[in-house]
């Protein structure tokens, strides 16, 4: 008997249907080792770095449930057990909490070995007359060589010194306002055509025409001419200054903020007893950080700073020590990632680092839809910080387990807090709010 035989023919949509199995398969391979950093509420929150709309049963199901901060580290405590009762033990206190962080969290922090100076590069009337503007040139040196960084600085054109806003950026100092004078920053790497189209395009995260006329001078300098956001260039600029393999971005951030205050306090119109630090997302955490270390620093404003800013580790609901330290490894000391998948392991959390600004001002603020920077756990930060400046006799914000309204700030005298309706982002909303509270409480203080 003879054995027929078939031939499978081949069929058009093989292709489509198996591209659409690799496409599935390539998603399924990039979930799973997503969830291998972060649990499933963490990965769903993930969602809002693209702007993605919840439903509010997936927002709940993010944000609900309990929290275990069991192993919170007290503020009041220190590191033997013994109860903090006055401002002189918390001033041993913070001293430990700055040297815990430093190990544990952002490295190093130069104190010494360096010196800093300054030229004024460009200096002329802006604003139609309403402002001063100011082009500096700062100048790091140490027996290695020297790095420079270019700050932008508007004065309100009062003839009196002014309080002033300080703080990083990450576009340049162009897109901080639509003014063709302003200097391209040292290390911004762009052609001219890119470079005006990106003039002014910022100008919503600065405020600086809305500043100027409430009596404000702001000052900002681009995050890259002190560290590039890369973690196979960081290590350039002024991080190559330091023999120190720990000095890493976030502390070259914050280093770099002191450095434009060490500016500040010189020029006769600013008002040195007033200067607020203010950051946004990874400079948030810088400007925390600065601010800690530098009590020129009369106000610490924290918008969106999110996981190892102002949002505690333990219990996170956004991005997590694993997943920030697997993205962004050259922001941090390389213990920190250690802790990774047991931060209930982790010497300190952020509410100490916040508890360490008493008893000056701090601000924190987030976004409503900005899930990542887990809003709620900054607001949890900031509640278990508050008894440090009570100890100081400042009257601090009531205990809440809620954030207060979307759009309705919460404030006294020694700090405050809201949450901005939208997204990821430091907008004229925020700064209006930020204002106010420094005509309130800052300014006369």
């Amino acid at each position: 008997m003879k054995e027929e035989r078939t031939k499978r023919r081949f069929r058009w949509y093989w292709i489509p249907l198996g591209l659409i199995g690799l496409i599935l398969l390539l998603i399924g391979g990039l979930i799973a080792f997503l969830h291998s950093m972060l649990p499933w509420q963490n990965l769903l929150a993930a969602t809002s770095n693209m702007k993605v709309e919840l439903s509010e049963k997936q927002k709940a199901y993010v944000t609900g449930g309990e929290r275990d901060y069991s192993t919170l580290p007290e503020v009041l405590a220190a590191e033997d057990g013994t109860v903090i009762t006055d401002t002189q033990q918390f001033e041993a206190r913070r001293e430990q909490i700055l040297e815990l962080f430093e190990e544990n969290v952002y490295g190093p922090l130069p104190k010494d070995g360096f010196e800093t100076s300054f030229e004024v590069v460009e200096e002329g009337e802006a604003l139609d007359g309403a402002a001063i503007r100011k082009q500096i040139r700062i100048t790091v040196s140490t027996g290695k060589g020297s790095s420079d960084a270019l700050m932008l600085l508007y004065l309100p054109n009062t003839g009196t010194p002014s309080p002033v806003v300080i703080g990083l950026n990450t576009g340049g100092n162009h897109a901080a306002l639509d003014d063709g004078n302003i200097l391209v920053s040292y290390s911004y790497d762009a052609d001219d055509e890119k470079i005006q189209e990106e003039r002014g395009g910022r100008a919503y995260r600065w405020n600086i025409r809305d500043s100027i006329a409430r009596g404000y001078a702001v000052a900002t300098i681009y995050s890259g001419d002190f560290a590039p956001d890369n973690r196979d260039a960081y290590g350039t600029r002024v991080i190559s200054l330091f023999d120190e393999e720990e000095f890493k971005a976030v502390g070259a951030w914050a280093f770099g903020l002191m450095r434009g205050i060490d500016y500040l306090v010189t020029d006769e119109g600013i008002d040195a007893a007033h200067i607020a630090a203010v950051g946004h997302s990874r400079l948030g955490k810088a400007a925390i950080w600065a601010g800690v270390n530098d009590t020129r620093i009369g106000m610490v404003i924290s918008n969106d700073s999110g996981n190892s800013g102002a949002s505690l580790s333990r219990g996170n609901r956004g991005e997590t020590v694993c997943s920030i330290n697997k993205v962004f490894p050259h922001w941090f000391c390389s213990k920190y990632a250690q802790y990774g998948k047991n931060e209930n392991e982790l010497p300190v959390d952020q509410n100490l680092l916040l508890a360490a600004v008493a008893p000056r001002l701090l601000y924190v603020a987030s976004a409503e839809d900005d899930l990542w920077a887990d809003p709620q756990g900054a607001w949890n930060g900031l509640m278990a910080a508050k008894d440090a400046f009570a100890l100081y006799g400042l009257p601090v914000l009531p205990d809440s387990e809620e954030q207060p309204p979307v759009d309705t700030p919460l404030w006294c005298e020694s700090m405050g807090y809201h949450v901005r309706s939208g997204w990821h982002d430091m907008e004229a909303a925020d700064w209006e709010f930020y204002l106010t509270y420094m005509d309130t409480y800052f300014r006369d203080r």
